[in-house]
């Protein structure tokens, strides 16, 4: 066992030595300067640089989106806000947009008081049980469609 342990550490000792060596620097600046002569370290530092230059944009793009979402916010609550204080007394062109709005608000309750009442009638129609319908046995249903196929 202390024979593989001499050999290891001889072993180690001579890669230290190597990667120090003139040889192992000599090498790697050789393919440093060939990449650089081929453009290769050209070609990296333009694609990294572009790549920067991509996140940048994507980034300045998201922020641009969400102040136009906090702009048409805060557009929409100007106009409720108008909408509330002078809905009784509209004046010039909003005359025509505040009948707009009324109207529509007229449709949505009309929509939601036939929602309720379909609730309402579909919440009735459980608690009744003369209309729950009467399945028949599940093996005659089965029966009854073997023979259909059957006939055909």
């Amino acid at each position: 066992m202390a024979d593989y342990k001499e050999i290891l550490s001889g072993l180690v000792g001579k890669a230290k030595e190597f990667a120090a060596s003139d040889t192992v620097t000599g090498l790697v600046d050789k393919v440093k300067s060939a990449a650089e002569e081929s453009g290769v370290a050209k070609v990296y530092e333009d694609g990294a640089a572009r790549t920067k230059a991509y996140a940048k944009i994507a980034k300045l793009t998201l922020e641009a989106n969400s102040a136009h979402e906090e702009l048409n916010r805060v557009y929409a609550e100007i106009g409720k806000l108008y909408y509330e204080q002078c809905k009784d007394a509209p004046e010039g062109y909003f005359a025509p947009l505040f009948a707009q709005a009324q109207a529509l608000r007229g449709g949505i309750e009309e929509k939601e008081a036939a929602v309720q009442a379909l609730k309402d009638g579909l919440g009735a129609g459980k608690a009744d049980p003369a209309e729950d319908v009467e399945i028949a046995d599940f093996e005659q249903i089965v029966d009854a469609t073997e023979s259909d196929g059957k006939n055909e």
